[in-house]
């Protein structure tokens, strides 16, 4: 158990300096598309829900079906 911790330890010695560059924010300036309206989020997420609205339903009716049948 103490080689797992000793490699866990060392690890984490050696990717730390490199954690702290992915965690830089970028330099200045403003957002790149302002103000929000320019950022389409509806186009694929009314797709999504109708499918699994869908999906929900289909499976909702194949347990009611499957109950019934064993009453």
């Amino acid at each position: 158990m103490t080689k797992v911790y000793r490699t866990a330890l060392v690890t984490l010695a050696i990717l730390a300096p490199f954690a702290m560059d992915l965690m830089a924010q970028p330099v200045g300036g403003p957002p790149p598309c302002w103000p929000p309206p320019c950022i389409p989020i509806d186009g694929g997420v009314g797709a999504l829900i109708a499918a699994g609205a869908l999906l929900g339903g289909r499976k909702a009716m194949e347990l009611r079906r499957s109950r019934k049948q064993k009453a």
